[in-house]
């Protein structure tokens, strides 16, 4: 079975001010988590996505 983890944006995101590699400690800490998920095969990807309002919002009945 696999999952998809979408979390939802808030505004400090939004404004593009979310973790980057400014944060070496935080950014370390999850590239670890990452492999070690990846390594016990349950990590398929852990890459990113753009901001919301840089997308499309679907809606149907």
């Amino acid at each position: 079975m696999r999952f998809m983890i979408i979390v939802k944006s808030c505004e400090a995101f939004e404004a593009e001010t979310s973790p980057t590699p400014d944060d070496p400690a935080l950014m370390a800490a999850m590239a670890d988590f990452h492999e070690e998920m990846a390594r016990a095969g349950v990590l398929l990807d852990g890459a990113g996505l753009h901001p919301s309002r840089t997308g499309w919002r679907i809606h149907y009945d």
